[in-house]
């Protein structure tokens, strides 16, 4: 039994890996699909595009390689930009917290 700091610590310490294995596995799955999208386009472009003919893969593979992209970005900034309330009598204030 030590401090609550080191308690604290060692939960930590206990999670840590499997944050980190779930933190890499989605990172994985969001490249592979934005290899899909890329490789959905480039397919087209070489097979398709002189005749114009299958044109449902230029969105579908375009929605594939952006998506990914797009909600990375928006859980890193969700992430970084969390607001702090501070709750007094008078009024509640929001402050970003960077």
């Amino acid at each position: 039994m030590g401090t609550f700091k080191e308690a604290k610590h060692e939960a930590n310490q206990e999670y840590y890996p499997e944050k980190i294995v779930k933190k890499c596995v989605i990172c994985l799955l969001s490249i592979l699909v934005c290899m899909a999208g890329g490789t959905l386009l480039l397919w087209w472009g070489c097979e398709y595009h002189p005749t114009n003919t299958q044109l449902w893969m230029v969105p579908l593979g375009l929605i594939l390689l952006v998506t990914p992209v797009i909600a990375g970005v928006a859980a890193f900034v969700s992430e970084t930009c969390n607001c702090k309330v501070e709750d007094d009598d008078s009024k509640t204030t929001n402050e970003l917290v960077v």
